[in-house]
């Protein structure tokens, strides 16, 4: 048995942690959160044997052979960095870390360790959307000439509705474009196969004045609480990005959390010269087909019907959707493939997120947000 250790246990904490379970070879032991009620809720749920004090106790414990970061972002660099000085695997929520800099020191010190480390880009791990990036990787598809895409939510619509993403000090520079944007844009640069290279940004806050509850509010959750203090927010809840991909293809990302109405929403649409590809988060088990000359298609979820390096990761017979979990499990299980080896699988035919995927999105980041100050092109 792996020994785990999940260090987080808000929102993203228990979906890791159920992952973990589904993959029978990996016990979590222990968890720990700053808010130590959340904690004990949490192994009481999942018959979690231990509550650990802090998180440096998680990190330092002997028993211990991997650590799940599910932090709020400003701890992303210190745990990571003393989990690597530990000698455990880690699998770290993104981004890697607030700057680029801790992001790079981070890849640096791993590889001179040796550490199998993993970012939780799961959105890259669903079946439709590995078709896609084999098609296109292939040759089948042609040639990438265009990219679009979209990802809105309505979470942050009220002037009541609160997030730690939206404070600076624990977020970092950005909100939407550091949470969602590091998605998507990772989404895109697998399913291509392309590094963005040339971005240019704008981003609007469209509530600048919330009210923050006194209580501690977990992502998505609505907060009840009539004790509040209003404070002024610099951090945006939209973001425009115009990009250009390495072959010279241009791109554009729209994403905003203020959209009534549309929960979450990530999609995407891919023009190449053979035919477009195109996913939405909406319908998971989909992949939409575009053709100039005969009838459009669309390809659902099938074993049977798709690349033999998809249909490995399309776990159910026809017709049974996987869904987000299930995403979250599939790259789970890529990452503890290379744990038990020892190293990272060269032949894996799915490229698996690690911590320098993390850092070269947190230089997309880092780029996109110049490129908003200065309303300019900045090159990644």
């Amino acid at each position: 048995m792996i020994t785990v250790a999940v260090i987080g246990t808000g929102y993203i904490g228990p979906i890791h942690i159920e992952a973990l379970r589904r993959l029978g070879d990996v016990n979590v032991k222990g968890v720990c959160d700053a808010n130590m009620k959340l904690a004990e809720s949490a192994a009481s749920r999942f018959g979690i044997e231990k509550v650990y004090k802090d998180w440096k106790e998680a990190v330092n414990d002997p028993s211990v052979d991997a650590v799940h970061i599910c932090s709020p972002n400003c701890m992303h660099f210190e745990m990571s960095k003393a989990a690597v000085k530990a000698g455990k695997s880690i699998m770290s929520e993104k981004p890697l870390a607030m700057k680029l800099e801790e992001a790079e020191e981070l890849t640096d010190l791993a590889r001179l360790k040796g550490t199998i480390t993993g970012v939780n880009f799961c959105y890259r791990y669903y079946p439709s959307v590995i078709e896609a990036a084999l098609r296109i990787k292939s040759g089948d598809a042609g040639t990438v000439r265009m990219v679009s895409g979209t990802w809105f939510q309505d979470w942050l619509s009220k002037a009541s509705d609160w997030t730690w993403r939206l404070e600076e000090a624990q977020s970092g520079n950005s909100n939407i474009a550091g949470d969602l944007g590091s998605h998507w844009f990772d989404l895109i640069q697998f399913a291509t196969g392309l590094k963005i290279t040339d971005v240019m940004a704008d981003f609007a806050t469209i509530i600048p004045v919330r009210r923050k509850p006194k209580n501690q509010v977990i992502a998505f959750e609505s907060s009840t609480s009539s004790e509040f203090e209003e404070v002024n927010v610099a951090l945006e809840e939209y973001a425009a990005v115009m990009f250009r991909l390495d072959n010279g293809a241009p791109g554009t990302f729209t994403a905003c959390q203020t959209v009534n109405g549309v929960k979450s929403a990530p999609e995407f649409m891919i023009n190449a010269s053979g035919y477009s590809l195109a996913w939405d988060h909406a319908e998971t088990n989909k992949l939409w087909i575009g053709h100039r000359d005969t009838p459009n298609e669309i390809l659902i979820e099938n074993p049977s019907l798709m690349n033999p390096a998809a249909s490995g990761y399309a776990t159910l017979p026809a017709g049974h959707p996987l869904g987000y979990h299930d995403a979250v499990l599939n790259l789970f299980r890529d990452f503890y493939d290379d744990v038990r080896l020892g190293k990272e699988r060269a032949d894996r035919p799915v490229p698996r997120p690690t911590f320098e995927t993390g850092a070269e999105e947190m230089r997309i980041l880092k780029a996109v947000v110049e490129s908003n100050k200065k309303g300019v092109w900045v090159k990644v």
